[in-house]
Order: C-alpha cells, then structure tokens, then sequence
C-alpha cells in the first residue's frame, strides 16, 4: 500500500533588505482601498481599548485579538485578489469553526507567556528607576536581568510572529508545530525582520509632528508589510527568478 503523499513546509530565507520590498508592496495595496484599511484599524484600536477598561473584559481581548488580526490578514489577501473588501472581513474568521480552536490556543499560549514578562519588566523598570533616582549604579545583577528579559520578549515574539498566519492560511492545527514554524522563520530571517522594525520605528517616529495622527496610515501600512513577509517567509507565491534559498 503507497503512502499518502505528504507537504513539508517550505520556510524561506531573504536578503536582509527584503523588508523594503514588503512596505513597497504594502503602500501599493493600502493605496486600493485606504478607507478600510484604516477603519480596521481604528475599529480593532476601539475595541482593544474598550475592553481594556475591565479585567475580565481585558481577557476577553486576548481571545479576540487573533481572530481579529486573521481576518485583516484575510483582507490584505483579497485586495491582492483584487476582491472588493469591507471592514465586516474583519469579523469573519470568528464564523470559522476550522480556525477557532488553534487561535484559542495561539490566545491562551501568548497570555500565559506575556503575563509573567510584565510582571518581570515592571519590577525591574521600578528597580532601575529607584538606582536613576538615587543617582547610584546599576548593579551587574540588574544588567543581566535586564538582558535576560529582551532575550525572553525576543523569543516570544519569535513564536507568535507568524502564529496566527501559519494557523489560518497554512490550515495547522497543531499549537506546536504553529510555534516551532514562527520560530525557525524568525530566526533564519533576523536581518531581514530587524530593519523591518527599524524601519517601523523610523515611520512611527515621523508621526511624530501630527502628534501621531498619522498612526491611522502608518499602522495598518505595517500590518499589511508585516503579513507580506509571511508571504515571502513561506515560499507562498516563489518568484523562480529570485535567488533567494528555500528550506525545510
């Protein structure tokens, strides 16, 4: 009897200049349909800071945000299908019953996970402050509590990066290979991903003088460039004239 015949993910490695290509593409596709884009960012803004007002409504957004982010995802990929969008795209992965259990876990994971690393950068900002104030040094024990918690916020951001992406549109199901993939795409893409947040935070500061008025852009312009790297990451829509490496 013949196996069945199986897919390996294919996790792609770009050039560290790729990010510039993902905000080219990005600024091309915002320029469809402006409107909706940044209605769905201003809508999931509200929403965030709606629920943020409660505790137990904050939870209710960890779960929400997933889902939330999926369907923009999913609106990003019909303007590239030249579909006509509208904000209620936003809402539709939440109709999914394939998707929901995996974002559920992708939702409890990352909480569980960030909780802990607040709490932790919340007591050494105080215990920076305290030495600041006192105009005494920071002690060596300090210092490397301090690089251990970027160490950790780094790793987390590396298993959820792309977490929510490889769940919906790759169709997997299991919580740990969703992870290990973000992960191993983080980490064979860092230059790449390093000057794409460099960059994001060079476009953030030019908000600057409109007293970050200008955020209704630049936000979901960064969303849609951030969701084109997974495109670009996961060999989605391989260029044969590019001389980029795919890997499994």
């Amino acid at each position: 009897m013949e196996k069945p015949f199986q897919l390996k993910l294919i996790i792609r490695r770009v050039s560290a200049t790729a990010s510039l290509q993902w905000l080219k593409a990005a600024w091309q596709l915002f320029k469809q349909t402006p409107a909706v884009f940044v209605a769905m960012f201003l809508l999931t803004a509200a929403i965030g800071l709606l629920l943020a007002q409660h505790q137990l409504s904050a939870i209710v957004g960890v779960f929400l945000s997933p889902f939330l982010t999926a369907g923009f995802y999913k609106a990003v990929v019909g303007a590239q299908q030249q579909q006509k969008i509208g904000i209620d795209w936003l809402f539709q992965p939440l109709a999914e019953p394939a998707c929901r259990r995996v974002l559920i876990m992708i939702a409890a994971l990352n909480y569980l996970l960030t909780t802990p690393l607040m709490s932790f950068h919340q007591h050494l900002y105080q215990t920076m402050s305290v030495a600041i104030e006192a105009r005494a040094g920071i002690d060596a024990i300090v210092l490397l509590q301090l690089v251990l918690m970027v160490a950790l916020f780094a790793l987390v951001f590396m298993l959820f990066a792309y977490a929510v992406a490889i769940a919906y549109f790759l169709k997997e199901q299991r919580i740990v290979l969703v992870l290990q993939a973000s992960f191993i795409a983080c980490w064979r893409n860092v230059g790449a991903l390093l000057i794409f947040g460099l960059l994001s935070i060079a476009l953030v500061l030019l908000t600057l003088p409109t007293f970050f008025l200008g955020l209704i852009v630049v936000a979901p312009l960064l969303n849609i460039a951030f969701f084109l790297s997974f495109n670009d990451l996961f060999a989605l829509q391989v260029n044969t004239t590019d001389d980029g490496v795919l890997e499994v």
